[in-house]
């Protein structure tokens, strides 16, 4: 896409505040040992997303309540600090406020809104103040407005610092303008309407190659079980993650014995929050979008996961926007693969604690690339001297294949030279690019990809219902990772898509 500005914006959504939880411990307290992985992920799309020359747009509800998003920010803006300070490497997206503070006063106050609350992911004690040992009263006050939040005692550090970070950042930076639908879509009439067989998906199922047409059967029946006449127990999808009787079952039983077992609902929820995402991205209305996967490690999970988020999207693109152009996903073998891959050269028998170790070490160099990364980023005020900014240039400008695929070479052999031996940054085919992020110690090296397809620089496959292409879960060409590597840890499959196109 072209912004009238000449900024490009990237909406990543592994920064949903409902998959980037804040780990605990079974005693309540912070569990640095789970969720590596996912902050792994996070500041690989992040790394990506600044190398190409663009900024991660980040919706108002995931600034404020995405732990993922809070801890990637903390590593970015303090690396910002002390080598770019003028760059501004995230913006917000602000739906009904003026600003970043009221929005985020308008949360705080539907935490305890009955009739639509706004169920916190980040601060669960303001849903239920009495299960955390705390007075509902005392919780209700310290909610009215962020500053009086942020003194309240029972918020630790971890958290009371990320909040401030982000609202000092967020404060005064201009909001980004957004071009929303005209007509825009409600997540509840998206998801009943995945089980109507009238509807346009309802009439291509029968046609779709066989693992999408399985899975759009399993997720149509979870659907109806759970009463697609009853489209408004849809609208907050929290309820699917809830261990709660199902909103008008007259057994009371909760999501998961509805829709016949965890597997099923999982496959639900990866369809939901996709469907989720893609409704506020469409509300940005100027950002490529990174879909993926929650991590994972079963291969036949993985590709019925990455299937229903290609539903999703076909889905999502055939009641928005019907006109737009559609024809099949690319499927090329050389390029296909995970989105997102971590492996470590070890053997079987290495204890956790050192795979922890190498896991930190990945996340000290993505800390060190970055600020290497925003450094030349700062030059764009002197953009006809900067060669990242020639090479961004050059690539924004190309108008047929061999141009885009020359100019992005080109500029991903400069940010390579940037970033120097922690990152390794190239094409691998196609219009695809590779990310590789590398921490050698004693146990071998650990290594953390990410793969991205690009769409928009001559064009990329959409998607639309009775057109959804095979899933981009293959073996392919072995990477320098798939060689070196022998353990995986986390895999997220997924790709890069323009939801309008």
């Amino acid at each position: 896409m072209a912004y009238d500005d000449g900024t490009r914006y990237q909406y990543l959504e592994s920064l949903d505040s409902a998959r980037a939880v804040r780990p605990v411990r079974t005693g309540g307290g912070p569990d640095e040992r789970a969720g590596e992985e996912l902050q792994l992920q996070i500041f690989t799309e992040v790394l990506m997303t600044l190398a190409l020359g663009r900024e991660v747009v980040v919706p108002q509800s995931y600034a404020f309540d995405s732990f993922g998003f809070q801890q990637v920010a903390a590593t970015v803006l303090r690396a910002r600090d002390t080598r770019a300070p003028g760059e501004r490497p995230f913006r917000v997206h602000l739906f009904g406020a003026r600003s970043y503070e009221e929005a985020v006063t308008g949360i705080l106050t539907r935490t305890a809104d009955p009739a639509d609350p706004f169920r916190s992911v980040l601060l669960p004690e303001l849903n239920d103040p009495a299960a955390h040992g705390l007075d509902p009263g005392d919780v209700r006050e310290q909610a009215a407005s962020l500053d009086r939040l942020l003194n309240a005692e029972w918020l630790d550090p971890e958290r009371a610092g990320g909040l401030a970070l982000v609202l000092d950042e967020f404060r005064h930076l201009p909001r980004v303008a957004a071009r929303p639908p005209a007509r825009p879509q409600t997540l509840e009439e998206l998801v009943v309407a995945t089980a109507d067989e009238t509807s346009p998906m309802g009439r291509a199922a029968a046609d779709l190659p066989e693992l999408q047409r399985e899975v759009h059967a399993t997720l149509a029946t979870a659907i109806r079980r759970l009463g697609a006449d009853r489209p408004h127990a849809f609208h907050h999808r929290s309820r699917l993650r809830l261990p709660w009787p199902w909103p008008g079952d007259p057994a009371g039983r909760t999501p998961e014995e509805i829709v016949g077992g965890p597997e099923t609902l999982g496959l639900l929820i990866e369809y939901v929050d996709t469907l989720y995402n893609l409704i506020v991205v469409d509300s940005i209305g100027i950002a490529d979008t990174t879909l993926s996967t929650g991590l994972g490690l079963d291969d036949r999970r993985l590709a019925a996961r990455a299937t229903a988020q290609e539903l999703a999207l076909a889905q999502y693109r055939a009641r928005a926007h019907p006109s737009a152009r559609a024809v099949p996903a690319g499927n090329d073998a050389d390029t296909a693969g995970p989105l997102f891959e971590l492996k470590i050269g070890a053997t079987d028998g290495l204890a956790d604690a050192r795979v922890r170790t190498r896991m930190a070490a990945l996340r000290a160099d993505a800390g060190d690339a970055i600020g290497t990364l925003l450094q030349a980023r700062a030059e764009r005020g002197r953009t006809a001297k900067s060669p990242f900014w020639q090479g961004v240039t050059r690539l924004r400008a190309a108008e047929d294949p061999l141009t885009a695929r020359k100019a992005l070479d080109a500029h991903l052999a400069r940010v390579a030279a940037v970033l120097g031996d922690r990152v390794g940054l190239a094409p691998i085919g196609g219009m695809a690019v590779e990310l590789v992020l590398t921490a050698a110690g004693a146990v071998g090296p650990a290594m953390a990809t990410e793969v991205w397809k690009l769409p928009g620089l001559v064009g990329y496959p959409a998607m639309a219902a009775g057109a959804v292409g095979n899933v981009l879960y293959r073996k392919g060409k072995d990477s320098m990772v798939r060689r070196l590597s022998n353990r995986r840890l986390a895999c997220a499959l997924g790709r890069v898509v323009d939801v309008r196109n």
